[in-house]
């Protein structure tokens, strides 16, 4: 049997390595809300996620179309179809595979940027009826550190359930916003 002063020592690292545990873990959860927009027929979303990783390396990688689908679960594309020559706007075309038995989503959005702090989009065309949005970048206490919000309105065109739409946004945003996160910690570990 150990010493109780080794007893102390063993249980407060013990007790320290649950608290640093919990603490990444509630740091690294997701925050999804979803409502109804009786009025237009469509899911308001808001999420967010706190993200190791400062500012501008969140920004690149919730910007960078190219990288996109590695980053992105259910994306399968992303294509700029049209930009601005001075980087303020483009226009996307995304496929994305969202639901097992319902056919792949084609949209077309027009995405502005603000000052490596906040990306609206909003649909120009493809299969929602509506698409329209915003990510929004913000430091944290620490420098090295970002808070990511997304805040959006979506349609399909074609009649789907609500519960399906509202079950699908609990379970794909989580994993979205953590792959975000992920691609973001790993490219600030570069740095």
């Amino acid at each position: 049997m150990a010493s109780p002063p080794r007893l102390f020592e063993s249980l407060f690292l013990v007790a320290a390595l649950v608290a640093l545990s919990a603490a990444r873990a509630t740091a690294a959860t997701p925050f999804v809300h979803v409502d109804t927009d009786e009025k237009v027929k469509a899911a308001h979303v808001s999420a967010s996620i706190d993200i190791a990783a400062p500012p501008p390396v969140v920004w690149s990688v919730i910007t960078d179309c190219a990288r996109a689908s590695h980053v992105i679960p259910n994306l399968e594309s992303c294509r700029i179809v049209q930009h601005d020559p001075g980087g303020r706007w483009d226009i996307r075309e995304h496929v994305i595979k969202w639901a097992l038995l319902l056919p792949k989503l084609h949209t077309l959005v027009r995405t502005s940027y603000e000052n490596g702090h906040r990306m609206l989009f909003k649909r120009v065309g493809g299969d929602m009826r509506i698409s329209e949005g915003e990510w929004r970048v913000e430091p944290m206490a620490n420098a090295h550190a970002t808070r990511l919000f997304y805040n959006a309105l979506v349609a399909p065109s074609f009649p789907v359930p609500e519960f399906l739409v509202e079950r699908t946004v609990h379970s794909d945003l989580p994993n979205l916003l953590q792959a975000i996160e992920h691609a973001s910690e790993a490219d600030a570990a570069k740095h």
